[in-house]
């Protein structure tokens, strides 16, 4: 099953958005934050699993599944707008913050935040409509962790 077609649907089509529809979504701007700086270090694949079995409960199988699909569908991506709006229509503020912690926790979990790795911290937030204080909270969380 394509989850991404499911997830966005076409023109003409309303897509059926599930819950776990939303968690791959979330989990594919995770993954954008681990490999924005060119090297997906160690430190941050674990964290980035960790994060997706905690919060979502995503097996390792599917996450294999999440990574390939995302993988291709992240490089024809011209924005991350696609994945961060039916997060943004379907998810209360809180969860919104929080995975931007989970974010900042990638980004942060090599021991350095690259400035891409900010960067797309930064889009996504505004993005997914998160306060500025939010997400300063959100990052000296992660950082001072």
């Amino acid at each position: 099953m394509n989850w991404l077609k499911q997830l966005f649907g076409s023109d003409t089509e309303q897509p059926q958005t599930t819950e776990h529809d939303l968690h791959r979504a979330a989990a594919a701007l995770m993954l954008e934050v681990a490999r924005s700086d060119g090297n997906v270090d160690e430190a941050e694949s674990q964290r980035l699993v960790e994060a997706v079995q905690q919060r979502w409960h995503l097996d390792p199988v599917e996450m294999a599944d999440i990574v390939g699909e995302l993988e291709e569908r992240l490089n024809q991506a011209t924005d991350l707008f696609e994945f961060t709006l039916p997060l943004r229509e379907h998810w209360d503020p809180e969860t919104r913050v929080s995975l931007i912690e989970d974010m900042w926790a990638i980004a942060a979990a090599d021991g350095n935040v690259d400035p891409l790795e900010e960067h797309i911290i930064r889009r996504v937030n505004d993005l997914l409509y998160v306060s500025h204080g939010d997400y300063i909270r959100a990052k000296l969380k992660a950082v001072d962790s």
